[in-house]
C-alpha cells in the first residue's frame, strides 16, 4: 500500500518495509519499559513480504513517518493468538474467527512526538484497514490510564471478552492485568448487553451467532 496522508501536517502513514526493522523495534521497546524485549517475536515478521488482505497478509504493520523520512510511530496488529488456544473455540472455528476478529498488539510513538495525535491517527487507520479487510471486531488490551483515550476512539472498555459462537453458546477470554477494549466494525457485529453479565457479548461475528432477543445470564448459562 502507498502513502496515506493524515490530518497532521507533514506526517504520512505507510506499511512497514524490511528496512524499518531497527526503528520499529526501538519504538516497540517503549511499550513495555520493564521488558524491552517483550516484542522481540515481532522482528521476524518485519521482513515478511507485503500482501493482502492487510499490510502483510493477516498482519497489519504501519508506521507514521515525517516528511524528512523519520519514523515517528508504529502500530502492530493482526490475529489474536488466544483463538488458537482457547478450549471453547476449537480447530474448526479458530481459522474462521481469525478472519473476523483482529487485535492491536502495540501502538508506540517517539517520546518527543507524543501529544500530537500520531497514535490516534494510527488507530483510526487500523480501523479502516481491518474494516476493508472484512473484520467484524477490533480489540486490544487496555491499561487503566488509557481507557478514556480508547473510549474517545470509539472503543468500549470491558472486564473480559465474551463472544457468541452460536445461540446461547458464548466463550469468554480474560486478561489478568488489563481490561479489553473492543469496537464493532460492521453491521453484522454488535456488542450486546446481557442481564446478569458485567461485560457485553459480541453478537453476530459469524453467521448464525447473533444472540436471541431477551437473552439473559442466570449465573451459570445463557437463556433466551
Amino acid at each position: 500500500m502507498g502513502f496515506t496522508r493524515t490530518r497532521l501536517p507533514g506526517i504520512i502513514l505507510r506499511d512497514v518495509a524490511p528496512t524499518d526493522a531497527g526503528a520499529v523495534m526501538r519504538l516497540l521497546a517503549y511499550v513495555n519499559p520493564d521488558d524491552p524485549d517483550a516484542f522481540e517475536d515481532v522482528r521476524p515478521n518485519l521482513s515478511l513480504p507485503q500482501g493482502d488482505p492487510l499490510s502483510h497478509s493477516r498482519a497489519l504493520m504501519v508506521v507514521a513517518e515525517s516528511e524528512e523520512g523519520e519514523i515517528l510511530g508504529v502500530l502492530i496488529g493482526g490475529v489474536p493468538l488466544w483463538l488458537f488456544s482457547h478450549v471453547g473455540v476449537g480447530p474448526v472455528l479458530a481459522p474462521r474467527l481469525a478472519e473476523r476478529i483482529a487485535t492491536i498488539t502495540a501502538v508506540a510513538v517517539l517520546r518527543h512526538q507524543r501529544g500530537r495525535g500520531i497514535g490516534a491517527e494510527l488507530v483510526r487507520h487500523s480501523v479502516r484497514r481491518f474494516t476493508r479487510a472484512g473484520y467484524g471486531l477490533l480489540t486490544l488490551n487496555c491499561f487503566p490510564e488509557l481507557e478514556s483515550y480508547y473510549r474517545g476512539l470509539g472503543f468500549s472498555i470491558m472486564d473480559d471478552l465474551n463472544v457468541s459462537l452460536g445461540p446461547l453458546n458464548p466463550v469468554q477470554q480474560q486478561w489478568g492485568d488489563t481490561r479489553v477494549a473492543a469496537r464493532a466494525l460492521d453491521r453484522y457485529t454488535a456488542l450486546v448487553d446481557v442481564p446478569g453479565l458485567s461485560s457485553p457479548v459480541v453478537s453476530g461475528i459469524l453467521p448464525n451467532t447473533s444472540l436471541p432477543r431477551g437473552t439473559y445470564f442466570d449465573g451459570e448459562r445463557l437463556w433466551p
